[in-house]
């Protein structure tokens, strides 16, 4: 044991006391004082450190930065509008309540990580939401737990509660908005693949609860976009005869969330301002005189549109005929408005689509193919933007990916430029009524092809030799060696403004009744009115009651329709494919005017496209198209070698012939199976560099890291 000091009863230090007692006690006294020093030291800069936190918190409250590339957890300047109007009006407060499973959802697998990701997110922009509305807005968490009062305010709200186990127990995850006079709306379900939209669905459901009043969309279609069964008792003979009526549009569907929406008769003789704030024409096929002429007087008046035209209309399916089969390639699903377009001074080339290899999609063509460039399947990408979209145009903006099939092409008519011309001679002599017409009118490209972009011309029938036919169109290759690419964009949208002119100038002349049309009849094929009808002629509108008027034409009825725009998920529920919604939902508030929405659902989402990949394997294909073209030509001339050579082969030939024959018969089997392996080299080659550019990222990510830490670590070590 070590001796140490001891104290002795006379803290004075007495006699007896050891030499430096006294010292040592003094020493003792003044340790205990800097360990007590240090202590209170301590708790008073903790206690200056959380006041330091609260009063920075008070300061900034209102401060927030956002670090993220796109601006992910910031509110859009059309949210803040929405948000400055209940201010403004001041609309008394509205309750938003966020339900999240969050204690059951510990018990589903790991796929509810999205969910948690998801819902923390939400938290972050409600709470913006929240600060923003300065009062307007509370904003409650609920975590429904089973058999709870929680539980039963989320199944009173209407929100759509997901079994998860046998318990019965269900998983929540959704919005309540509620109003102070009881107005209610919700989100039932929020699906993480959803997010970059939410901000607008918030958005979306405070202004439709505020300000509940809603703008007429008339609806103009050809086709059955609203359904083929919106009579009930259609519904029962259609179910009767074993048919499924027409299901509508999903388009459709999403307009009447937004807009008091309503069927425009494909036979109507007059649309009426009073009726309608905006007219949406899709596929307008073979409509009457009398509809088309309906549809020029609404625009002359002043009356805004948006049009879909098309070449081919997936949506638009043949009549069915058993005893004609091969009659349905015949069939031309095309839609235009010619007279109209051309006084607007535009045209859609007939029969001719837009096709481009730098937008071209890349996707199996059959089951079990492998992927190719479809050049007449074009999809837009955020990189490809500044080439192809109006970065100008508010409805464009805040777009990931667009997406046209089979599309036409839009350009300035002959007629057009001919006008312009004689506008210009008019306007030397004096004639400022005609300058007018050709020179008042703003003609806009929204949405092109690149400047490699060109048309190809696809005929109805089979085809043969050259052309092309509609039965070349799952044929990717085929399209491929048509194509030539070519040197300007070809405009695939366009909108017009302006005092738009009639194309009716001496009117119109329509009978009182159309003729009874035979069933399977093509709708291109006219039927003569009967002998007894009555003739009506109709004025067009005069000069002071036109008005400046806005068109929007897209030459792709496609770019809306259900299998191009959309999609279902394994749920059943119905998700946006693409961004096509958008830019139509955009067109929409553009030409009603309505522009707060328009700018929240302009919002980007997040995207890490990996563009070195794209590049290697958009230049590789570049680089083996023409031999891929040239092997496929060698391969077709061997196939039709082969043909005539066996066709040769008889029993009347010599055996000595038909050995011959058979020969070379053999060795154009060969060289055809030659052919296939080099093709299929190339279609490997490709294959490996980009396994090659993968290995080095992998690599460069994976494997430089590490390796620098031990090289640091290696030079610490010797330096030491």
């Amino acid at each position: 044991m070590t001796d140490e000091p001891r104290l002795s009863p006379d803290a004075g230090g007495g006699a007896g006391a050891p030499s430096g007692t006294g010292a040592g006690a003094s020493g003792g006294r003044r340790g205990m004082t800097v360990a007590q020093s240090r202590v209170l030291t301590l708790a008073l800069i903790g206690l200056m450190t959380v006041l330091s936190i609260h009063v920075a918190n008070e300061w900034f409250e209102g401060l927030r930065v956002d670090l993220t590339g796109d601006d992910l957890y910031s509110l859009t300047d059309g949210s803040h509008a929405i948000l400055d109007r209940m201010q403004e009006e001041g609309v008394k407060p509205l309750d938003i309540r966020l339900y999240f499973s969050e204690t059951t959802g510990k018990t589903l697998p790991k796929f509810v990580k999205d969910f948690i990701g998801y819902e923390r997110y939400l938290r972050s922009l409600l709470g913006e939401y929240e600060r923003a509305a300065a009062g307007k807005i509370q904003i409650e968490w609920i975590d429904p737990i089973p058999d709870s009062d929680a539980a039963d305010r989320a199944a009173e709200d209407g929100l759509d509660g997901k079994l998860i186990n046998q318990n019965g127990d269900l998983f929540y995850f959704g919005l309540a908005f509620e109003t102070q006079t009881g107005s209610r709306e919700t989100i039932e379900f929020l699906w993480p693949q959803e997010q970059e939209n939410i901000e607008y669905e918030i958005s979306k459901k405070i202004h439709g609860l505020l300000w509940p009043t809603r703008q007429r969309v008339g609806v103009l279609s050809s086709l059955e976009v609203f359904g083929g069964a919106q009579d009930p008792m259609m519904a029962q003979m259609l179910a009767a005869q074993g048919r499924t009526p027409a299901q509508k549009w999903i388009l459709v569907q999403v307009l009447e969330d937004l807009y008091d929406v309503s069927q425009v008769a494909a036979d109507v003789d007059e649309i009426s301002r009073e009726d309608y704030d905006l007219l949406v024409v899709i596929h307008p096929k073979a409509l009457p005189d009398k509809t088309v002429f309906a549809i020029d007087q609404w625009v002359a008046g002043g009356g805004n549109t948006l049009v879909f035209i098309d070449p081919y209309a997936l949506g638009d399916t043949p009549p069915q005929n058993p005893q004609q089969p091969w009659a349905a390639l015949q069939y031309q699903p095309a839609s235009n408005l010619a007279p109209l377009l051309d006084a607007w001074g535009l045209e859609l080339l007939d029969n001719e689509f837009a096709a481009d290899f730098e937008l071209a999609a890349r996707r199996p063509m059959s089951q079990f193919g492998a992927s190719e460039s479809v050049i007449i399947d074009l999809v837009v990408d955020s990189m490809q933007h500044d080439d192809v979209l109006d970065g100008e145009s508010p409805m464009l903006r805040g777009l990931s990916e667009l997406r046209f099939f089979l599309s036409g092409v839009l350009r300035e008519s002959e007629s057009r430029e001919e006008a312009v011309a004689d506008a210009g001679a008019a306007e030397e002599e004096g004639a400022a009524e005609v300058a007018g017409q050709a020179g008042d009118v703003e003609r806009r490209p929204l949405i092109s092809t690149t400047a490699a972009g060109n048309t190809l011309e696809v005929l109805p029938g089979f085809g043969g030799g050259d052309a092309l036919a509609y039965t070349d169109l799952n044929d990717g290759a085929r399209l491929r060696d048509a194509f030539t690419p070519g040197e300007e964009p070809l405009v695939l949208a366009y909108v017009v403004r302006g005092k738009l002119p009639t194309a009716f100038p001496d009117g119109v002349d329509y009978p009182d009744r159309e003729a009874v049309r035979p069933p399977n009849l093509p709708p291109e094929i006219e039927v003569p009115p009967p002998d007894d009808v009555e003739i009506i002629h109709r004025d067009p509108l005069p000069e002071e009651e036109r008005g400046e008027a806005a068109v929007v034409v897209f030459a792709d009825v496609d770019f809306v329709y259900d299998q191009i725009a959309f999609l279902q998920n394994p749920f059943g529920i119905v998700q946006a494919q693409n961004d096509n919604h958008k830019v139509v939902l955009n067109s929409i508030d553009y030409l009603l005017g309505s522009q707060d929405l328009m700018t929240v659902r302009a919002k980007s989402g997040m995207s890490r496209p990996f563009l070195r990949f794209d590049e290697i394997e958009a230049q590789a294909e570049l680089d083996t198209l023409d031999r891929e073209r040239q092997i496929r030509e060698e391969i077709e001339s061997f196939q039709e070698e082969l043909r005539e050579k066996q066709g040769e082969i008889t029993q009347r030939n010599a055996a000595l012939f038909e050995r011959k024959l058979q020969d070379e018969v053999d060795e154009l089997n060969e060289r055809i199976l030659e052919a296939n392996r080099e093709l299929r080299d190339i279609r490997k080659g490709r294959r490996e560099a980009l396994e090659r550019e993968e290995s080095a990222v992998r690599f460069a990510v994976i494997g430089w890291m590490p390796i620098v830490v031990l090289l640091v670590g290696l030079y610490r070590a010797r330096r030491r």
